[in-house]
């Protein structure tokens, strides 16, 4: 008994039962998995509503250190433009000589006025003042009062009409009033506020309170709470301009990021949830009372829920962890019991696709080893029934294929004969005797001892016979080229007159009616295990109709009409009879194929396996192992 192993069994073994044990797992698992992802989602939903509302609680609280801060300026600002106090200073006019004397009425200024109003240093006193005489008094640094500085102011446009006498506040910048500044960020940073103020009694503005309100003082308002949140906070004027924040990264570049800004200026409602390119965040502004300044606190989603996500990510990789032990356990069973039962599943598989030798190596010492021993002794039987039967088959096709072989139809040798009576009316022609031993050669070569399976040479020369009979009919109407290397199929092997059918195919539909000389050409190349063999003419071709008419002769045979028409016509051996050669003694069906054109030409191709010597006999037939499998 010879058995085959079955090679790729691990790969195209059958899965069904696998796959539904562990499909029956996953409809446990997966149930389970969505019902913990709902309970953990309304979680963080739960934990994110409840984080909203104690932000916005703490940034109400921000919020309301800050208005208490500005409101304490408005009021240290309404205290001295209702008074007279620094009039007499606001009227003089220094001259260089005179700087000396402007100094010491700083001074003055600083020490009875403000420091009498603020008795115990805890209010916010104006930084400097701008007289309508272009004088700047500059409290924080007396030096500091150059052209510089009052350049500055005026790039501020703190003289601007529109102004009247309201407050206006500058984004963050460099506190240009200090001559040395400070080495900490938020200590060099200062937030301008101006205000203009009117004189009523004069009846014009007399000069502008500047307010340098230190980066820092407001960051102290809520450093400890910034430093317990995993975000950040930002207070900002109405069009986004960055008055205070947290990140002192954004302080220092005093500009709040362009995609934050976007982010507050567009929401929707003052509590809420925004996603961006860097995730969801959770939002909570709170606009100031006495300005419109908002105070903003930015918290990712991440943060708040690290805690849940971490618990749900471990869940599910415990649950993964099950799903894959699970199923290594079932693969371990599956190998231990059911890889048996897959084999004699794949060999069933291979058996229906026509493997009659699809035989199991047998393993097991038990119920099912004996199982596939009687599974492999009946695959015997039924293989050694069925080989008998093909033989005894094979046999009659054979004796079928000799009787059509020796069913050469005699019209083509008495056409050919009429062409010899033709021709000798024209005595003393030697392609007389040319045509006659063509005819002779043509026939024997088709004899050929009986054998059915011929070199390719042999079919090469019986096919240049014919058309050497054909020559002497239709002269140099037609040629033939041959490019077919010769060094290549000289070991190669062929059914008998398999070639000069589809030539004579040419013939018959190619040359009636032509008005320039056919040019037939025939290729034959061999390639991966296969013969293709291509017959092309340039003659006159075939339409769609009469080409289908023809590719259905060459499939089922020809009607009676067509076969008395082509028996007037040619040998006899039709593109049919090549087709179903081919079939009976290699199994190939569709061999032969057939494509035209009208009036462009017609190509025949024919494909068989490759034949060399050690696949023929003694006897010309083909081996056992080239038969039909």
């Amino acid at each position: 008994m010879k058995v085959i192993k079955i090679k790729k069994l691990k790969m195209k073994r059958n899965w069904g039962l696998k796959g539904k044990m562990l499909f029956g797992i996953l409809q446990v698992l997966i149930p389970v998995m969505i019902v913990i992802t709902i309970l953990f989602w309304n979680t963080q939903k739960v934990m994110k509503q409840e984080y909203m509302r104690t932000t916005q609680s703490r940034v109400t609280e921000i919020a309301n250190k800050i208005d208490a801060k500005l409101s304490d300026i408005y009021s240290v600002s309404d205290n001295f433009a209702a008074n007279n106090q620094l009039d007499k200073y606001i009227e003089k006019k220094y001259s260089p000589q005179e700087q000396i004397y402007k100094k010491l009425d700083i001074v003055s200024i600083y020490s009875n006025i403000f420091s009498a109003y603020d008795i115990l240093d805890t209010r916010v006193r104006i930084s400097a003042i701008y007289t309508y005489k272009g004088e700047l008094f500059n409290f924080l640094d007396p030096n500091k009062d150059t052209n510089e500085v009052i350049e500055k102011l005026q790039e501020m446009k703190i003289e601007d009409p529109d102004l009247l006498m309201k407050f206006r506040w500058f984004p963050v910048q460099d506190n240009f009033l200090l001559s040395d500044y400070p080495e900490g960020i938020r200590e060099k940073k200062a937030v301008m506020g101006v205000r203009r103020i009117y004189s009523w009694k004069q009846g014009k503005y007399k000069y502008v309170q500047l307010f340098a309100l230190k980066e820092k003082d407001l960051y102290e308002q809520y450093d400890k709470l910034a430093e317990s949140i995993p975000g950040d906070i930002y207070i900002i004027t109405g069009d986004g301009s960055l008055i205070s924040s947290s990140n002192e990264e954004v302080v220092k570049a005093g500009v709040i990021p362009k995609e934050i800004k976007d982010m507050i200026l567009h929401r929707t409602k003052d509590s809420q949830e925004i996603r961006d390119a860097s995730g969801s965040k959770l939002i909570n502004v709170k606009v100031s009372e006495v300005n419109d300044w908002m105070t903003v606190m930015i918290i990712p989603v991440k943060a708040v829920t690290r805690e849940v996500d971490v618990l749900f990510y471990r869940i599910f990789v415990v649950m993964l962890a099950c799903v894959g032990l699970c199923a290594i356990m079932i693969l371990h069973l599956y190998k231990s019991f059911m890889d048996p039962i897959g084999e004699l599943n794949t060999s069933m598989k291979e058996v229906y696709g026509g493997n009659l030798n699809a035989y199991i190596d047998v393993k097991q010492k038990n119920e099912m080893g004996d199982m596939i021993r009687y599974y492999n002794s009946m695959l015997e039987r039924i293989n050694t029934y069925i080989i008998e039967d093909l033989k005894a088959e094979r046999k009659k096709k054979e004796l079928e294929l000799e009787v059509l072989m020796s069913q050469i139809n005699p019209h083509f040798l008495y056409n050919t004969l009429e062409n010899i009576v033709w021709i000798s009316n024209d005595a003393g022609r030697p392609d007389i005797g040319r045509m006659a031993a063509s005819l002779g050669r043509m026939y024997r070569l088709s004899i050929s001892g009986g054998q059915v399976i011929v070199l390719m040479e042999h079919e090469i020369e019986h096919l240049m016979a014919f058309v050497k009979i054909q020559k002497n009919r239709y002269k140099d109407d037609f040629e033939i080229d041959l490019r077919t290397d010769m060094q290549q199929i000289h070991e190669l092997y062929s059914l008998k007159i398999l070639l000069q059918p589809v030539v004579e195919n040419s013939f018959l539909y190619g040359m009636t009616g032509l008005k320039h000389p056919m040019l037939i050409r025939l290729t034959i190349k061999e390639k991966d295990g296969w013969v293709t063999i291509k017959v092309m003419d340039n003659g006159r071709g075939m339409d769609k109709e009469k080409l289908k008419e023809i590719r259905n002769q060459i499939r089922f045979g020809r009607t009676e009409k067509a076969e008395q028409e082509r028996n007037r016509r040619s040998t006899g051996i039709g593109l049919h009879s090549v087709e179903m050669r081919i079939k009976l003694y290699f199994g190939v069906d569709h061999a032969v194929s057939i494509y035209s054109k009208k009036d462009v030409g017609t190509l025949t191709v024919i494909r068989i396996p490759k034949i060399t010597r050690d696949d023929v006999d003694e006897h010309g037939n083909l081996k056992e192992n080239k038969r039909i499998k």
